[in-house]
């Protein structure tokens, strides 16, 4: 930005104390009266502390500087604030890089020093911390902050997107050491108002000891039938091992493998999640490739708006044929269901969040607006968002939603 064209440079006013009615009102109004057109401001009050920051052009006033200066610090004593009025630096400013903002959410359970940990993990690398707030405190910690990464430097032949791939899995890491969780999102896309939540089955909702006992479960049923064939789980061939199931359970009522479902249990707060995103307006959608007994006690108790999981031919007797049903849904198939459910809709990808654990079997949430990896069983894995530890409702957190506001939610 050029200085005035009268020869008076642009002036900024930065003023700082305790908030009362009628400051901005004071401060523009003195601006106003001295020929002056505010460029730009930018204004926060939070717990009745009162900041502003003003760009102002006096290119049209008949005050000489040295006058106008005194005219605007006399605003502290009118205001009972501290002003600092300094000409404004137009060509170091038009030099300065576009700003990267970043939305950066830490939370996991309440500790000393966690917000020392991570501002000197940004000051290190030059990120500057423009926002923080804090969402919960108590037994859980939330901390919400906006960064810009736009000064940090990044290594030769480092392109700039792998630059901040590499300081956000340097955060992660850094985070997890003090045993907390981390969502980065860029800011463009954080903007964008979010729509859908999809959870993948097996790796988000249902409780890891409870699959296997389920699994080991139908396993004994099938062990118990002449000439059965054993039910398999295969990650690498995951088609071939449906067949094989389904060919296993030939001749068996649905009645009997359903009752098994009585063995699973969700993760706690799985229905509380959901009930409580479903009130705020979102859509649910529900992605398995288990079989639809596995899904189908939570689509009816929790009404959400889609769930696709593989089906069990079955004979006018409810007896199984040994068949699959179509579509057959696999981990690799995911990411075209969930492209159905954006069509369907009519939203983008940015306005999706996506929740599973990262690993092969939730692969899909990279590809979603924000992707939130819950319990993750490896180090390495890629997501927006890494929670840790507690209950799933922590997702809640991430929306960047104060607690005392999910309080009503929760308590309604």
């Amino acid at each position: 930005m050029e200085a005035s064209r009268a020869g008076k440079p642009l002036l900024t006013l930065s003023a700082v104390g305790f908030d009362s009615p009628g400051l901005v009102s004071k401060i523009t109004t003195r601006i106003f009266e001295l020929g002056g057109n505010i460029l730009d401001v930018e204004e926060s009050c939070r717990r009745n502390l009162f900041s502003i920051f003003l760009i102002v052009d006096f290119s049209l006033s008949e005050h000489a500087q040295e006058e106008l200066e005194q005219h605007l610090n006399a605003l502290a004593s009118d205001t009972g604030l501290k002003v600092m009025v300094t000409e404004y630096d137009g060509e170091q400013t038009h030099c300065m890089p576009e700003k990267e903002n970043h939305l950066v959410t830490v939370l996991g359970p309440d500790r000393p020093g966690i917000m020392a940990k991570v501002s000197t993990f940004f000051h290190e690398r030059m990120i500057n911390i423009e926002r923080a707030r804090m969402i919960a405190r108590g037994d859980f910690f939330s901390m919400e902050m906006v960064v810009d990464t736009s000064r940090m430097p990044g290594k030769t032949g480092m392109s700039r997107e792998h630059a901040i791939e590499e300081m956000a899995t340097q955060l992660r890491e850094t985070c997890r050491s003090i045993n907390q969780g981390v969502v980065i999102q860029s800011q463009d896309i954080y903007r964008k108002v979010k729509k859908l939540v999809v959870f993948d089955v097996e790796s988000s909702l249902v409780q890891e000891q409870s699959l296997r006992v389920f699994l080991e479960g139908i396993r004994e049923k099938l062990g118990q039938i002449p000439g059965g064939i054993a039910f398999v789980h295969r990650e690498e061939d995951q088609f071939q091992a449906l067949v094989e199931n389904a060919r296993s359970m030939k001749g068996i009522p649905i009645q009997e493998i359903e009752s098994f479902t009585k063995i699973l249990q969700l993760n706690p707060g799985s229905f509380e999640l959901i009930r409580i995103l479903k009130s705020m307006g979102f859509k649910i959608a529900l992605l398995s490739s288990g079989f639809n007994f596995f899904i189908k006690d939570i689509l009816e108790e929790a009404g959400v708006d889609y769930a696709f999981s593989n089906s069990l031919k079955i004979d006018e007797n409810g007896i199984i044929t040994g068949e699959l049903g179509e579509p057959v849904i696999t981990n690799e198939t995911k990411q075209e269901l969930l492209e159905f459910i954006m069509k369907m809709e009519g939203i983008e990808k940015d306005q999706v969040i996506a929740v599973g654990d990262g690993s092969s079997r939730s692969h899909f949430i990279k590809n979603a607006g924000l992707s939130i990896a819950f319990k993750p069983p490896a180090a390495d894995i890629r997501a927006d968002g890494i929670i840790n530890t507690g209950h799933i409702t922590n997702v809640l957190y991430c929306l960047g939603i104060p607690k005392a506001e999910l309080e009503k939610y929760i308590g309604s």
